[in-house]
């Protein structure tokens, strides 16, 4: 599975890092994503700040669900894991605090467009009336 099936199966957004390689970015820290690695798919955990213990929780974690790490750092790491095994998936998504796409019913949908287009009238309403004094 590549990234952008990836992305698609679990709602998040495509973008593209500085070399212009697809990544899913995270809202952690500005480096930690979610990009192609070799055949597979890989989690960039790194921080700026020196956050050791967090980052000992999220290692071992990832560890338990059975990513493996293909660099490490004091307070960074690269883990490979298995796009199509549901909990390694959701642990790397929930790791870099990827932002996931909201799904929203037809209803719902139909309830705020009828909302939106509501206020629009009101604000055009009192438009005219600003400008022809009434």
């Amino acid at each position: 599975m590549n990234i952008a099936q990836f992305a698609e199966k679990y709602r998040l957004k495509v973008t593209k890092d500085s070399c212009g390689d697809p990544i899913i970015q995270g809202r952690l820290y500005k480096d930690a994503n979610i990009s192609e690695y070799n055949e597979g798919l890989c989690m960039c955990w790194l921080t700026k700040d020196s956050h050791t213990k967090k980052f000992n929780s999220v290692k071992r974690e990832c560890l338990e669900a059975g990513m493996t790490v293909a660099q490490e750092g004091d307070d960074e790491a690269i883990f490979l894991f298995n796009s199509e095994n549901d909990r390694q998936a959701k642990l790397a998504i929930q790791s870099v605090r990827a932002r996931v796409k909201k799904v929203i019913s037809p209803e719902t949908k139909a309830r705020l467009t009828a909302t939106l287009a509501n206020h629009r009238n009101l604000a055009q309403k009192a438009a005219v009336e600003a400008t022809t004094g009434a």
